[in-house]
């Protein structure tokens, strides 16, 4: 009797300190009386305290598309208010309607089937109307025309176009700042992100039609950027897409605080979007006809200087050349392509000088990129440097242009030579070396004794020989395996042997097919990249024999000099 007593007080302190969860519900939650033609409405069954229920469907319903959107929201709260529990456990399923045609539609009783009972929602009217503006959207892109080449820059234009929302009620119209407010961060502006994101955009109102044919005002927003092709062939650039949630409706909101006041606020929008589709350009390669030998892939139109230094030297001395190309076309120009002159292909230069063929690096200053290069003389035949060339393809007349620099005086002397007779002298005599006098009877001739007449001398047998060297050389085998073995698992070792095969793979660059020697140098240049620091200039060089094995293997340009070249570099760095 006492143990059933106990168990009530038990159920009574419970039931009154915990509100039971029976309170069971299913009911949609739908808000809005009226909508607009093509715009979506939210409509959200909403499941309370359910602890099973039947995956909820739309019938099909007249003047509506309708879909589920994936996933639901699941949440759970617990509040404590007089001593009392309460805990709600709530799970939500939205359903997306889109009304087709305008006037008074109607979402019929919905059936809901949850904890094995039958739940039911009243029906609704909503009254459908045109969207107060057609809310356009377009985006297109326009840039450079004609020919491109390699190491010139595309000058791109993203034109986007938005219709003004206005809302005659209260007789409000946004402006193009709210109007590019409402695009969407899930937008794909491509190449031009950067400049939206740092919002260089100029905007214009212009006049035009709307998708039904009415006059209406747009906002014209332009974006520009520039792409720099880093090879030739066909440059794909990643279309444009353009979200924008465009107002539909407008409300007036009280707002808080002290001063109190109304605001506009949007009650309503509707999801639009545009794409633009960026062509394909292609970057030509400048043509083999009329190419001068020592062509080094220049675009445009340029100046050419070069200093010596110094003006006096030796047969064989280093004479260092400055040379400066400075970019004269007028725009936007990038000199990183820019390669060195090839002075190793002109024959007045190597002649009387011998000249490295090896590629250079440069520094680049505002439109000006400096080459440096060391000769040294032949002979003391040579009293100029002469003129040199700097050739470039002009895009406008379709011609190669070669600028050359002024011939530069110098004097070169000759070396003294040096005979034996100078480094010996021609009175020093010679001293004879004495020959060592034979003792007879040998190294034994002073010993005497009994003990000569015994023998110290041991047989040595193969055999023997082999039982005494077996168990330390055995022994020393087999701790050279494991040292070996463990030595060639460090990273250390992994990586000097790929050192190793990357500068073997350069040496031997004149020996690979024709067709595979780019894909072998670059391979084998950036493991030497990866796994040593070289200084600025062999950085700079091993950089711009990369883009000429990229051009050859991407770009289709047979450069005939690139594993010579190559070999070459590999030299430089041991």
């Amino acid at each position: 009797m006492k143990s059933k007593t106990f168990l009530q007080s038990i159920f009574l302190v419970v039931f009154c300190f915990t509100t039971p969860l029976f309170s069971q519900q299913v009911y949609v939650d739908f808000r809005q009386s009226v909508g607009y033609v093509g715009v979506p409405i939210p409509l959200t069954v909403i499941f309370e305290n359910v602890d099973q229920f039947e995956e909820p469907m739309l019938p099909s319903i007249d003047g509506f598309s309708s879909y589920r959107r994936d996933g639901q929201q699941n949440s759970s709260q617990t509040t404590i208010r007089n001593g009392k529990v309460t805990s709600t456990s709530t799970t939500r399923v939205t359903f997306v309607l889109t009304p087709l045609r305008e006037g008074i539609l109607t979402i019929p009783a919905l059936v809901f089937n949850a904890n094995g009972k039958a739940f039911s929602s009243s029906p609704r009217t909503l009254e459908v109307v045109q969207p107060p503006t057609g809310g356009a959207l377009k985006a297109e892109v326009t840039g450079t025309e004609g020919d491109i080449y390699l190491g010139k820059p595309i000058e791109l234009t993203l034109r986007i176009y938005i219709e003004q929302f206005s809302d005659k009620t209260f007789q409000v119209q946004l402006d193009a700042s709210d109007m590019f407010g409402r695009i969407r961060n899930d937008s794909e502006f491509g190449i031009f992100s950067e400049a939206v994101k740092a919002r260089n955009v100029s905007a214009q109102k212009v006049e035009g039609l709307n998708v039904a044919g009415e006059p209406t005002i747009f906002f014209v927003y332009d974006v520009t950027a520039t792409a720099w092709p880093e090879t030739t062939g066909e440059l794909q650039l990643p279309d444009i897409s353009i979200l924008a949630d465009y107002p539909i409706s407008i409300s007036k909101q009280q707002r808080g605080g002290f001063f109190g006041g109304t605001q506009l606020v949007i009650n309503q929008s509707q999801l639009v979007s545009a794409r633009a589709t960026i062509p394909t350009i292609e970057v030509l390669t400048p043509p083999i006809k009329d190419r001068p030998d020592w062509f080094s892939g220049a675009v445009g139109n340029f100046d050419f200087r070069v200093i010596a230094e110094p003006k006096r030297v030796k047969v064989g001395e280093p004479i260092t050349l400055t040379m400066r190309v400075t970019d004269l076309t007028s725009g936007k120009v990038t000199l990183d392509y820019l390669a060195a002159p090839l002075l190793d292909r002109v024959p007045a230069l190597t002649d009387n000088f011998k000249v490295p063929d090896k590629p250079l690096g440069g520094i680049v200053k505002d439109r000006t990129k400096t080459f440096t290069q060391t000769i040294r003389p032949r002979n003391d035949s040579p009293m100029e440097i002469p003129p040199l060339p700097f050739a470039s393809f002009n895009p406008t007349t379709g011609k190669y242009v070669t600028t050359w620099s002024k011939p530069i005086q110098i004097h070169v002397d000759p070396v003294k030579t040096v005979s034996t007779n100078d480094l010996i002298g021609s009175n020093q005599s010679v001293t004879m070396p004495t020959r060592p006098i034979e003792v007879e009877g040998g190294i034994l001739a002073n010993y005497t004794g009994e003990s000569l007449l015994l023998t110290d001398t041991i047989s040595l047998t193969p055999k023997l020989i082999a039982a005494i060297a077996f168990p330390p050389v055995a022994c020393a085998a087999i701790l050279l395996f494991f040292a070996f073995r463990k030595h060639a698992t460090l990273p250390t070792s992994i990586r000097k042997s790929a050192t190793k095969h990357a500068t073997r793979t350069l040496k031997n660059a004149t020996s690979i097919a024709h067709d595979q020697q780019a894909i072998h140098i670059s391979k084998a240049l950036r493991t030497l990249q990866t796994d040593r620091v070289f200084d600025e200039q062999l950085s700079e060089q091993m950089d711009a024999l990369l883009q000429r094995c990229d051009a050859s293997q991407f770009g289709c340009f047979s450069d005939t000099e690139l594993a010579k070249d190559a070999a070459s570099l590999v030299e430089q760095i041991q």
